[in-house]
Formats: C-alpha cells, structure tokens, sequence
C-alpha cells in the first residue's frame, strides 16, 4: 500500500525529526508555456529519499515497473550519487506542495546531443490526470534549452497508460526489444523517441 505525505510526516516525527522537516525547499516551474493545475517540478533534493523511497515501494508502482522493493538507505546513496553527476538530472513533480511523482534524465553530456528518459513514475492517485505529461513537457524545455536535439526512453509494450502519455509528448515507437528488469522478469518493451532541431 502506499503512504500518504501525512503519513511520511506522521512517521518522520516517531522517529524523534521535527515535523518540518520532511517539507521540500521552494518548488519552480521554468518553462512557463506548460502549465498544469498547481503542478511544479524541481530538481531532487537529499530531503526526497523518503518520498523516493515511498513511491519507489508502493506496491502498484513496482508492479507496473518490473521493479524490486527498495530501502530508505538506497535512496539516500542514490540522491548522494546523482548530485555528483553531470550526465544526470532527477526531478521531483509536485501538485502544489505534495510530493507525487519522480522523473530522471541522464546522457546529459553526450555530444550526440542525445537524452535518455530513465523514470517517470507518479503515485497511483495521480496517474492519468495530466501531470505526466505536464512534467515531461516541463523537462523537455529544460533538455531543449541546454542544446539536447533528441529524448529516447524505455516503456513496457503493456503499459499503455505510459504510452499514451509519452505520444502525447510528442514520442513516437522507434523499436521492439525484450529486457530483462530488475525483478528478473523478461518483458517486451518499446524504445520510444521524440526529436527536434
């Protein structure tokens, strides 16, 4: 089951922390020509590995992504991993001051001027209301603004929900493979693009 962010607090101060502080730094939105709702997105804080973790847990979350439960511990080394890493960008999305989805970027510093889409992943109650594509939409600027000509990601050939938000971005299918994921399982899989000049 999933936690709520009242939940997450409730938590954070049984364990002795000072309720606030769970609360995320200020959110920001750079690219004003995509707007949704009270969406934000901002890059990951170390202060997110709790809601990683969460989401990262939530039973209907690894189920859709073929991926294994996880532990606080591994969530605090990843966020300390990526800040030293120039090739990667992680962002949390967020309706107005609730943490609820996670996407991640790398390949940042290829010269191919290519980009990969390795997460985009929303808790359960936020899926299929816009803010997927409000949030990709929002990184993609961001990509186009540091000279980044194309985005490629991987999604399972089943999960249609993910599909149809990545063609509304603009994503097309460029080919059919099979991998291996994290649970062992070998699942069909799309590799999908968008591009831009």
């Amino acid at each position: 089951m999933c936690k709520t962010v009242e939940e997450m607090l409730n938590e954070s101060e049984a364990r002795g922390e000072a309720r606030g502080e769970l609360r995320l730094p200020m959110v920001t939105q750079i690219c004003t020509e995509h707007s949704y709702k009270n969406a934000r997105i901002r890059l990951v804080c170390q202060n997110d590995a709790e809601f990683l973790n969460v989401l990262m847990n939530c039973t209907a979350v690894l189920q859709v992504l073929n991926e294994v439960p996880t532990e606080l511990q591994d969530w605090i080394d990843a966020i300390n991993e990526w800040s030293h890493d120039d090739d990667e960008e992680d962002y949390i999305v967020f309706d107005e001051n609730t943490p609820i989805g996670w996407l991640g970027v790398n390949g940042l510093l290829g010269e191919n001027k290519k980009a990969y889409l390795k997460m985009a992943v929303f808790l359960p109650d936020y899926q299929g209301q816009g803010f997927g594509s409000f949030a990709i939409r929002e990184v993609m600027c961001r990509l186009k603004r540091r000279g980044i000509k194309q985005i490629i990601l991987y999604t399972d050939k089943d999960n249609y929900r993910a599909q149809a938000c990545y063609k509304k971005c603009g994503f097309r299918i460029a080919e059919s493979l099979v991998e291996t994921m994290s649970n062992g399982k070998d699942v069909p899989r799309f590799k999908m693009e968008t591009h831009w000049e």
